[in-house]
């Protein structure tokens, strides 16, 4: 069932949401609160197109959750890559693993900006009448089914806790998040959203206020630090848990440097990195 509570586990005294143990193909395949998310949006398109299309940078679990998504539903898909040569594609672990779903790679522009990969993944998919799953996971007509994929998974987290720490992409899972909590009636003083990506804070304000949902939330800005890069990866675990070395290892260097009481907060993990 895709919208089973994940487990909250407290680890050498942290308390850790353990998204990643959302796992439907098995230990060391892709995993997480955005496997989930993609899969009930497959799901709510009930058959009404022929294929999926993602683009994204070749670093990006999105392109092999995609591709398992489409295989768990029977759809042929395909992944738009910008400024990436081929020999990369073959060696890199998140594109190899997407074509070992199924998944088509197409090397779409010299560029990998967004407007640009979105302008041809908009031409495929008219053509293929293919469903574009666009970065972090389609919120445009889709809010209700992504944001409950999120804020579902917020009812077994302490009832009051002084901090809630956790990655902030995109947006979408955060404001989930921040719904959920308006949800379930969770007291947590301080939410500490990590930013590895740029600014997000409006976005996440409306998203939220749409529900009724609006707060107010500290936001640590790593993206825009001197030295950061989201393609370097990092190491970190706690307690014998490896973290993604793209987005949670990062929020766990954040937080070891941090003040914060490890007893007093919880540390929200999207997904793991797959193993294979």
């Amino acid at each position: 069932m895709m919208n089973r509570l994940t487990p909250v586990q407290v680890v050498d005294g942290l308390h850790i949401k353990r998204d990643d143990l959302y796992a439907p193909f098995g230990a060391g395949e892709v995993n997480g609160g955005k496997l989930r998310q993609c899969m009930m949006l497959v799901e709510s398109l009930n058959g009404a197109y022929d294929g999926l299309l993602s683009y994204c940078s070749i670093h990006s679990p999105q392109a092999p959750i995609t591709a398992a998504a489409a295989r768990a539903y029977g759809l042929p898909c395909r992944i738009l890559y910008g400024g990436a040569r081929p020999e990369n594609i073959s060696a890199l672990p998140m594109p190899r693993l997407a074509m070992r779903y199924g998944a088509k790679i197409s090397i779409a522009a010299r560029s990998g900006r967004h407007a640009i990969l979105h302008a041809k993944a908009r031409e495929l998919a008219e053509h293929e009448n293919s469903f574009i799953v666009q970065y972090g996971i389609n919120l445009v007509g889709h809010g209700d089914v992504l944001l409950e994929a999120v804020s579902a998974q917020v009812e077994n987290i302490p009832d009051e806790i002084e901090n809630l720490v956790m990655t902030c992409g995109s947006g979408i899972t955060s404001s989930g998040v921040l719904i959920g909590l308006h949800r379930f009636g969770k007291k947590v003083k301080n939410v500490h959203l990590v930013a590895t990506a740029p600014d997000r804070r409006a976005f996440i304000h409306d998203i939220i206020s749409q529900y009724g949902a609006d707060r107010e939330f500290q936001y640590h800005d790593l993206f825009h630090r001197p030295g950061f890069s989201y393609e370097k990866p990092a190491r970190a675990s706690w307690g014998g848990i490896r973290l993604h070395p793209h987005y949670e290892a990062k929020t766990m260097l954040w937080f070891r440097g941090s003040a914060l009481d490890p007893e007093k907060t919880l540390f929200w993990i999207v997904g793991a990195e797959p193993s294979h």
